[in-house]
């Protein structure tokens, strides 16, 4: 028994002398580390082609294959912009200040009402030969033709109101997408159409808009940041 076991001894030392080995040499670490199948690490993968050797690299964490900051590969994704804005201009302050201008044009409009109204009244029972004939046709034509100054007014700052809200939706929205594209590590953002949606025109030169709306005429699901974009907004996607 006794020399049985002095045999036994430096059999076990011998096997946890190699297991040891093992589990501490660099080729096991890398192994641990890189899952199977996979190629790497390394800094360089070299393509041959018939037109030469392509040296790909990692480059700010986007395939590289040149010096030049073009030579990238980019990712990239979409956003329907006409359904954003869209959301955005029927919103919170948007739609208020739209609301207040209505309003003031809607009371404005109501005392060039109440003035014409008092012409009928003064004038309205008035026959061609009498004397105040003319004198109501005077006072009507200057009451109507301050109305169509007032209105060609109304109209331009109408104009400009729509034309200040949409150029700050658009920063809004620019502004989210830039949260939503640096979240989800993304380049591009194209905006887009989705080929899918149905036409909204009634004239050919609208339907031509909406045709070149359509950036893709193909593209995944994956790539439409629209109701990331929206919920970034705080803005229902439905």
């Amino acid at each position: 028994m006794t020399r049985s076991h002095r045999h036994l001894v430096p059999t076990a030392l011998a096997a946890g002398v190699l297991l040891l080995a093992q589990l501490t040499s660099p080729r096991a670490a890398d192994a641990r580390a890189t899952p199977a199948g996979d190629l790497g690490p390394t800094q360089a993968v070299l393509l041959e082609g018939k037109d030469g050797t392509l040296k790909l690299v990692n480059e700010g964490g986007r395939p590289a294959w040149g010096e030049d900051s073009t030579a990238r590969a980019l990712s990239m994704g979409a956003v329907h912009v006409d359904k954003v804005l869209k959301r955005l201009l029927d919103s919170g302050s948007f739609a208020e200040e739209r609301q207040r201008f209505d309003e003031e044009a809607k009371k404005q409009g109501s005392e060039f009402q109440k003035e014409m109204d008092g012409l009928k009244t003064k004038y309205g029972e008035k026959k061609p030969e009498d004397p105040e004939f003319a004198q109501g046709q005077a006072e009507a034509k200057a009451l109507f033709e301050r109305y169509q100054q007032w209105n060609a007014g109304m109209q331009a700052a109408q104009n400009k109101l729509m034309a200040e809200q949409v150029e700050k939706a658009h920063r809004e929205m620019t502004a989210a997408v830039d949260v939503v594209a640096d979240r989800r590590k993304i380049d591009l953002v194209y905006r887009f159409i989705p080929a899918h949606t149905p036409f909204e025109s009634q004239d050919l030169g609208n339907a031509m808009v909406q045709v070149q709306g359509r950036t893709f005429l193909r593209a995944p699901e994956s790539i439409d940041l629209t109701a990331d974009v929206l919920k970034e907004l705080n803005l229902s996607s439905d």
